[in-house]
């Protein structure tokens, strides 16, 4: 179960002395009603970006055994021939890559760790680099095949994801994504109060340079 907790808590980062904590009640009336088919095509038009894709996220972390809130920092590379990189940066370094079914996990020693993401430790920690490379892709089969959808679009758009699967819907009872022409914030709400909340920024669209190619093929694994 490490791996699993290896993603979804990440890593214990250093707090932040402001507490702009989203609340989970605000949410209720997104998980009211299921998303229509309908919908969700509307959704996935907009989504698809059709190529390589990169940006930052910040991610702000609340557990309910610590009284200030904790903050980490880093980037993100999907392309669709490679996979999803996912790496933080701050307050030191880790990297998950989920590519071939394949994910591999570098720690902060640059230990490198490979598993099958069918294995069932694997499959739930591999759920964000998933999430975002489905949302980059603009799959939303993938995400229906997993996840009960409910969706509120306008000019900007919040898809409330509850999961199918009991382990993962006990160990994160809801997820809302939500952003306009590109994601922005991602939610994953815990059990026992817990909160993620991780923002998305500087999105752009491209093929991979050849130092990005190389991040796919880290040290110690083959072509």
């Amino acid at each position: 179960m490490r791996y699993l907790f290896g993603i979804l808590l990440l890593l214990l980062c250093h707090p932040v002395m402001a507490d702009n904590r989203p609340q989970p009640g605000d949410y209720d009336r997104l998980f009211a009603t299921e998303a229509s088919s309908e919908q969700l095509q509307q959704l996935q038009q907009r989504l698809a970006l059709g190529d390589s894709s990169r940006g930052s996220f910040q991610q702000t972390r609340w557990l309910r055994v610590l009284k200030q809130p904790l903050y980490s920092s880093g980037r993100f590379i999907f392309a669709p021939n490679e996979g999803m990189l996912w790496q933080q940066q701050q307050p030191f370094a880790t990297t998950l890559i989920l590519k071939q079914q394949q994910l591999l996990q570098i720690d902060s020693q640059g230990q490198l760790s490979v598993q099958q993401t069918s294995d069932a430790p694997t499959a739930l920690a591999s759920l964000l680099p998933k999430l975002m490379q489905a949302l980059l892709a603009g799959n939303i089969e993938y995400l229906q095949q997993h996840f009960a959808l409910y969706l509120q679009q306008q000019s900007s758009w919040q898809l409330g994801l509850i999961a199918k699967d009991s382990q993962l819907k006990t160990v994160l009872p809801r997820l809302i994504l939500s952003g306009e022409a590109q994601p922005q914030q991602l939610l994953m709400l815990g059990r026992h109060g817990d909160l993620s909340d991780i923002r998305f920024s500087q999105i752009h669209t491209g093929p991979l340079s050849s130092a990005e190619q190389l991040l796919f093929i880290p040290s110690g694994t083959a072509n």
